[in-house]
């Protein structure tokens, strides 16, 4: 049985988080220099992807972890993006050189690549239970068996049928 909650509960945190966000990226963003506004998106898609960290690590304070998890996977788009886009256009606005905005890229890739392998396990540890779970409520629907009736069934030295009578005898008086 369910405990009886809000459903906007979650949701209402969840936007509250997000406000939260928006300011803590506008703050970067408006305490830094206009010369270093470069620097400040690079910390914003870092504090992004470290925001998606904390709220997959929520998930596990939560019976319904749906708002944690929306969180968790729109932090780690815009993280990603931010970062791919800054670097990206580096050279563009006269930040970066070639070689450095190839040496960042390559840098974020490589933790792209972590992070997906990372994601597919759990998603694979996530089915893994799920499976578990299916087995463990089929288990739980069939009725106990009796200590009594399980030994006996069980034993070696209970044979499965009786042995046919012997014809061969003849039968034996008291």
């Amino acid at each position: 049985m369910k405990p009886l909650g809000n459903r906007w509960g979650p949701w209402l945190l969840t936007g509250l988080f997000l406000v939260a966000a928006v300011i803590l990226f506008l703050l970067v963003y408006e305490a830094l220099p206009a010369n270093q506004h470069f620097d400040a998106l690079i910390v914003i898609g870092v504090l992004a992807l470290f925001l998606a960290l904390g709220s997959y690590l929520a998930e596990s304070f939560s019976r319904e972890p749906t708002a944690q998890r929306s969180l968790a996977w729109g932090f780690f788009g815009m993280g990603f993006a931010v970062l791919f886009l800054t670097v990206g256009l580096g050279p563009t606005y006269g930040v970066l050189n070639v070689t450095g905005q190839l040496f960042g890229l390559l840098i974020l890739v490589v933790a792209l690549i972590v992070a997906v392998v990372f994601i597919g396990w759990r998603g694979r540890a996530l089915r893994a239970t799920e499976n578990e779970e299916v087995s463990r409520a089929a288990w739980r629907q069939e009725t106990p068996p009796n200590a009594f009736t399980y030994a006996a069934a069980n034993s070696p030295s209970v044979p499965t049928t009786a042995p046919p009578p012997a014809s061969n005898d003849p039968p034996r008086s008291p």
